[in-house]
């Protein structure tokens, strides 16, 4: 992955207190992350950085759109995804391993902080479970209708199937496991 300068902060130039921070995040960033699933998004990051003596608090604020399919029709769409996160990192501490995935600890002597890869988390963990298309003014699904009823008539052809072994026939057992039935437990 290519780091790029505008997604660095250079904090030890920075004056204790809170600095404000915008980036805008479109299609070009998430090449740089080849198995992502997000390959195109128009989204605004704001970052609010308080800074103290021995650590920084990262607050980020994610909204905009993504590109992806719907799980109902297939079809892409532009997603609205927003978020809040928080983000602690100290200075100059001993890395005990004990932390979760809100805190990070850096050396000392680090100048700079690369906060793509976070972006990048805060943006994905901004995915809802179900993605589909938003519904209009009247309540009704915007997904495409051409596409649903294709769905829907293949799963009805598929219930019409029989589903193999099931109903009044007798299942064939193999031999090899016929043996075990005999075994008596207790």
């Amino acid at each position: 992955m290519q780091t790029r300068k505008e997604y660095i902060i250079q904090f030890v130039g920075l004056g204790l207190g809170l600095h404000e921070y915008k980036f805008e995040v479109k299609d070009s960033f998430f090449l740089d992350y080849e198995f992502s699933e997000i390959k195109q998004g128009n989204i605004l990051v704001n970052l609010n950085l308080l800074k103290q003596s021995q650590m920084m608090v990262l607050e980020f604020e994610i909204s905009g759109t993504v590109k992806t399919e719907c799980d109902l029709c297939t079809i892409e769409f532009d997603l609205p995804i927003t978020g809040s996160y928080q983000l602690i990192v100290k200075v100059g501490g001993n890395d005990t391993g004990n932390e979760d995935d809100d805190i990070i600890t850096i050396a000392a002597n680090e100048h700079e902080l690369d906060i793509a890869q976070y972006i990048y988390e805060y943006i994905t963990l901004s995915f809802p479970i179900k993605r589909v298309h938003p519904l209009d003014k009247k309540g009704k699904s915007t997904c495409d209708k051409e596409t649903l009823a294709k769905l829907e008539k293949f799963l009805l052809e598929e219930e019409k199937k029989p589903a193999g072994r099931t109903g009044g026939e007798e299942e064939q057992s193999d031999p090899r496991w016929a043996g075990l039935k005999n075994i008596k437990l207790n």
